[in-house]
C-alpha cells in the first residue's frame, strides 16, 4: 500500500474489515514485545528456582571434579538428574512464553489461509522498497534506541555496583558471592526496564501501522454500508457526512 493512498484513508477501519483481516491471518506483531516477555518469563522462573538451581549446579560441579576416572558413577549420574530436573522448569517456563508471548497484543488468530502458497512474497521489489517505507527507518530508530538504552543500564550497574565489589575482596566466599549475584541481578532488571520501553513502542507502532494499514476511504464506508444492514439514523447520519464533506471541497475548490 502506498504512502500516498494513506492520506485519503481517513475512517477508521470498521469491525467487519478488522475481522476479514483477521481472518486471513493479517494480525499487528511485535517481535520486541515477544522477545520482552519470553526474558521476563526466564527472569522470573529464575529468580524462584535460583536456589535449588545454583545449589544442583554446585553439586554437579563437585560430583564432576570428584569422580572424573568415573563418568558413570551412581553419584555422578544422580547429580546429573538432578540438575536437569532442576533446569526443566526454566525451559518449560521459557516454551510457554514463546507461546502465549504473541498473543498478547492479537491474541489467538486461527488463519488457514496465511499457510497457502503466495508468490507475490517472493518479489525482490518488495525488500528494495521497503528500504524507503516508514517502517524501516522506525526499525532503524529503535535498534539504536536499544543500543543506548542497554548502555545506560550497563553503565549504570557497572557505576553503582563496582566499588561496593572491591571491598568485599578480603570477605568470606559466600558474603562475596552473594554481594555479585545481587549486583549481576540488579543489572539484569535493569536492562529487562530498558528493553521493556523499546517494547512497548514496538507494539505501540505495530498497532498503530496495523490500523493505518486498514483504514478506510469514506467511499469504502459508504459501500459497505450499503452491503451490511445498518439502521435509518445510522444511514441519516451517514448522509449528513457525506454532504458536509462536499461542502468542504466545494469551499475550497471555490
Amino acid at each position: 500500500m502506498a504512502e500516498e493512498s494513506d492520506l485519503s484513508r481517513t475512517e477508521p477501519a470498521s469491525p467487519r474489515r478488522l475481522q476479514q483481516a483477521r481472518s486471513a491471518g493479517d494480525v499487528p506483531r511485535s517481535a520486541e514485545l515477544t522477545a520482552w516477555l519470553v526474558l521476563l518469563a526466564a527472569l522470573g522462573i529464575l529468580g524462584w528456582s535460583a536456589p535449588r538451581l545454583f545449589g544442583a549446579m554446585r553439586a554437579l560441579t563437585e560430583s564432576a571434579f570428584i569422580h572424573a576416572a568415573q563418568p558413570l558413577s551412581p553419584i555422578f549420574i544422580e547429580a546429573t538428574q538432578t540438575a536437569l530436573w532442576a533446569v526443566l522448569p526454566v525451559l518449560v517456563a521459557i516454551f510457554v512464553a514463546a507461546l502465549v508471548a504473541p498473543m498478547v497484543l492479537s491474541g489467538w488468530v486461527f488463519a488457514p489461509q496465511a499457510t497457502q502458497a503466495d508468490l507475490t512474497r517472493a518479489n525482490p521489489f518488495k525488500s528494495i522498497g521497503r528500504l524507503f517505507s516508514v517502517d524501516f527507518w522506525f526499525d532503524g530508530g529503535l535498534a539504536l534506541l536499544k543500543l543506548a538504552l542497554a548502555g545506560v543500564a550497563v553503565v549504570w550497574a557497572l557505576t553503582s555496583g563496582w566499588p561496593g565489589l572491591q571491598s568485599l575482596a578480603a570477605s568470606e566466599m559466600n558474603v562475596a558471592l552473594g554481594a555479585m549475584a545481587a549486583w549481576v541481578g540488579r543489572g539484569v532488571l535493569a536492562l529487562a526496564a530498558a528493553l521493556a520501553v523499546a517494547a512497548a513502542l514496538d507494539a505501540g507502532w505495530r498497532w498503530w501501522r496495523y490500523l493505518r494499514r486498514h483504514a478506510m476511504t469514506w467511499q469504502e464506508v459508504l459501500a459497505e454500508a450499503r452491503e451490511s444492514e445498518v439502521s435509518p439514523e445510522m444511514r441519516a447520519q451517514m448522509q449528513d457526512r457525506q454532504q458536509q464533506l462536499g461542502q468542504r471541497i466545494n469551499e475550497v475548490v471555490g
